[in-house]
């Protein structure tokens, strides 16, 4: 039998003795990571479906995995023998509404430490409209063997040339929050806000540099809870100098215990099930709201940007000598697999000494790999980089002072009319989206449809977002900023000065090719009248675009222009710093159409 069956199976034989006709596993953890620490990847134990996304749900008799556009391919193919069915997540196709159109008068359980505030709303409102109950067990955790540890690596303070506000200003705009909302607590759980706040930073999380903690925020004193042998003792001493109280990461549970009845501010996205019920039994009355501190990173200020911007060129420069790298190679007709695009290009970019880590893992498919959008070649799954077609290169990096992410296409020997086509769709939804000029306050989801008009008129569309937010030597995927018709309208997800975020629209051919390009964007003042105020797009990704993949008789006159005015401004930030094969690769490749 199957691994991941058997698994499934043992789930089922628990469910039975516990009288429970669905257990859901969420691709979640205590803090709501995007990447998991191991001793958290329940989901992915019992499903074997690797993808940061989708929710496995186990019932009496079989198993759904419900994943969205981006992961179906790749679920396919993992999810393959273990008898779980692939269920296409949509606006009409959720786990949720799957079980209460498949269940009645019956129990559905849930770890409560997995569970959101927000989420355990929807979900218990759609399980009483059919009498259905929820009850809060983890039936995965003795199943779950061996666990791995928790993550007790170092954590550091951020440089002081790359902060643009210190810990006691934060927190003094945090509390005028609190007060206005008459809270006297703030328990936040999330790790890019704590990160945020503290100026701290750490490796506990995968290609996102954050630590394992909670923060309690009262009127006068703040308690960090976290691994105290991951920091110094002149940083301990720094931080208790400035009002914070350190405890182990474990000491939540009973801190909160002594807390005195009172108004605590809590973020229901952010926050699971588990201490919202803790909370309660305290005594402590919940006000919930999105955490101050979320907004506060959202909007970049000068400071921020201009260091994002040096990232940039640190970035622009790797992939320069990456890209030359890569050409020289296949002149050479060198044997190459997606493997060596992921060594390769992280080499390069290790090179600089800001360099930290990966954004995330590099996404390099060949062809019908490409196709996947959140596609990961590992030793045991890859394809060499032989014949003809197209090759995806979705990458980023964590700098000291910003976060990167891009995605380029390179055509290997011959390209097909076909893939040239696409190729020119999706930068004309790039360009359409990179030069829009927008009203102020504009929600994002709105301006979603720019990127995707041309593609529309071809009748061609991809199943993700245009843009996600991007944090500053932070989460490389950053709310409440996303650019996707997919997306609730919300008063936080809006058009306003200093979001920065991706545009990388795409064409995914099943069994063919994917073309996906990808630039990082801030939102800038563009104009003022008796109209109102009007926005635009500065990009600050720094990288060519590969020309022999244009189709020219398709761009009108001022996409080329843009075009060679970004290939302007990508030679002269980049130029000085490069010689020899990147700098002539540079020059040939921003040379004017």
């Amino acid at each position: 039998m199957n691994i991941y069956a058997s698994r499934i199976k043992a789930l089922q034989t628990s469910m039975k003795k516990e009288k429970i006709s669905a257990f859901v596993v969420l691709s979640s953890d205590i803090h709501f990571n995007e990447y998991l620490p191991a001793c958290s990847k329940q989901r992915a134990f019992f499903s074997g479906f690797t993808g940061s996304a989708g929710t496995l749900v186990v019932l009496e008799n079989e198993a759904l995995l419900f994943a969205d556009g981006r992961y179906h391919l790749q679920a396919l193919k993992e999810l393959e023998g273990s008898g779980i069915r692939l269920e296409k997540l949509s606006l009409t196709n959720s786990y949720i509404s799957y079980l209460s159109k498949h269940l009645k008068e019956s129990c559905v359980a849930v770890d409560s430490k997995s569970l959101s505030v927000s989420a355990c709303k929807e979900l218990k409102k759609s399980l009483k409209a059919q009498k259905n109950k929820l009850v809060f067990k983890d039936l995965s955790e003795p199943l779950f063997v061996p666990k791995p540890p928790l993550p007790r690596k170092e954590i550091y303070e951020q440089k002081k040339a790359f902060i643009s506000a210190n810990r006691s200003e934060k927190l003094a705009s945090i509390r005028a929050k609190m007060k206005e909302l008459n809270a006297s607590y703030h328990l936040i759980s999330s790790l890019d806000d704590i990160a945020y706040i503290t100026n701290l930073r750490g490796k506990d999380i995968e290609c996102n540099p954050v630590f394992l903690s909670f923060l309690c925020i009262g009127k006068k004193e703040a308690v960090l809870f976290a691994s105290l042998k991951s920091i110094d003792m002149k940083l301990k001493a720094r931080l208790l100098k400035e009002g914070f109280e350190l405890k182990e990461y474990e000491e939540l549970t009973n801190t909160i215990k002594t807390l005195p009845k009172a108004h605590i501010l809590i973020d229901p996205l952010k926050t699971s099930v588990f201490i919202a019920r803790t909370l309660k039994k305290q005594g402590l009355k919940l006000i919930k709201a999105t955490n101050p501190s979320t907004l506060l990173k959202t909007y970049k200020n000068n400071k921020e940007i201009q260091n994002i911007k040096n990232a940039m060129i640190s970035d622009g420069v790797a992939l320069c000598e990456f890209f030359a790298w890569l050409e020289k190679a296949l002149k050479q007709k060198q044997e190459l697999s997606e493997l060596d695009i992921n060594d390769q290009i992280t080499a390069f970019r290790t090179k600089n000494p800001l360099f930290i880590s990966n954004s995330f893992s590099v996404i390099a498919g060949f062809n019908e790999n490409g196709a996947l959008p959140h596609y990961r070649a590992t030793k045991e799954s890859f394809s060499k980089i032989k014949d003809n077609g197209l090759l995806l290169i979705d990458s980023g990096a964590q700098y000291e002072n910003g976060t990167t992410d891009i995605t380029r296409v390179v055509p290997i020997h011959r390209i097909s009319r076909e893939q040239k086509k696409d190729y020119t769709l999706v930068l004309k939804a790039l360009i359409a989206m990179s030069r829009a000029v927008f009203p102020k306050n504009i929600a994002l989801p709105l301006l979603d449809s720019i990127a995707r008009s041309n593609l529309w008129q071809n009748h061609l569309d991809y199943m993700h977002g245009t843009g996600h937010g991007v944090g500053y030597f932070l989460n490389v995927h950053e709310g409440p900023a996303v650019l996707s018709m997919y997306a609730p309208i919300n008063a936080h997800n809006i058009a306003l000065k200093g979001v920065f975020h991706s545009i990388e629209p795409g064409i995914y051919k099943a069994n063919k090719h994917g073309v996906r390009l990808e630039n990082l964007a801030v939102i800038k003042e563009e104009y003022k009248n008796e109209f109102g105020e009007f926005m635009s797009y500065e990009t600050l990704t720094l990288c060519p675009f590969e020309k022999t993949c244009i189709e020219l008789k398709m761009l009108d006159e001022s996409e080329k222009k843009w075009l060679n005015d970004y290939h302007k401004l990508v030679f002269k930030k980049l130029s000085p710093k490069l010689k020899g094969k990147a700098l002539a690769w540079l020059k040939r490749k921003t040379k004017t159409l």
